[in-house]
């Protein structure tokens, strides 16, 4: 492990805000590796969805299908997916067309339709999943710590935790980890 990384993580700790005003260069250096984890990741998601006979979209809307609380109203496949409802619809009938789910409409209000995933998609989405697995571990081991903490407080900062004690603990404790296997 380089040195410095100690330094790094207590920095990144501090929040977002706060060590982009101390050092603004391993601010952005943060940035940018957590982008190419970021990236990485979803371009090894979508190659296994197309692996698995499916298209990215396609994938993630049978992922937020299968993932929600109960049959999920098209408006709202389109909401988690941050894309028009009309592309919502259209998604939800090639996998129809394809048996991975069903629509249905709901008890309480009868206008409204919901979609819930098939055995056959469940299965597909497993399938994929593994695949997933098995490629992200491979380039999991690429990452250094530095690099996996950097990544991990980036994250925290897009969803508004990088100012949260507990995460700066988490990085703080990495860093004298990271420090004591250096010494």
């Amino acid at each position: 492990m380089e040195d410095g990384t100690a330094e790094l993580l207590a920095l990144w700790g501090k929040g977002a805000v706060a060590s982009s005003d101390l050092d603004f260069a391993n601010h952005v250096k943060a940035i940018a590796h957590a982008r190419f984890v970021l990236r990485k990741i979803l371009r090894l998601l979508d190659e296994q969805a197309i692996a698995g006979g499916l298209q990215p979209l396609q994938h993630q809307a049978l992922l937020q299908i299968f993932g929600a609380e109960g049959p999920l109203p098209v408006n709202k496949v389109a909401e988690r997916l941050d894309i028009a409802p009309a592309l919502a619809s259209r998604l939800i009938r090639q996998l129809e067309e394809k048996g991975l789910v069903h629509r249905a409409r709901i008890p309480d209000d009868r206008r409204v339709i919901a979609v819930h995933a098939s055995e056959a998609g469940i299965e597909v989405l497993r399938t994929i999943d593994n695949a997933v697995h098995h490629h992200v571990n491979h380039f999991q081991r690429q990452l250094t710590d530095e690099g996996k903490f950097g990544a991990l407080a980036t994250f925290s900062f897009y969803l508004g935790l990088d100012s949260d004690p507990r995460l700066a603990l988490l990085l703080t404790a990495a860093g004298h980890h990271a420090h004591a296997h250096h010494h």
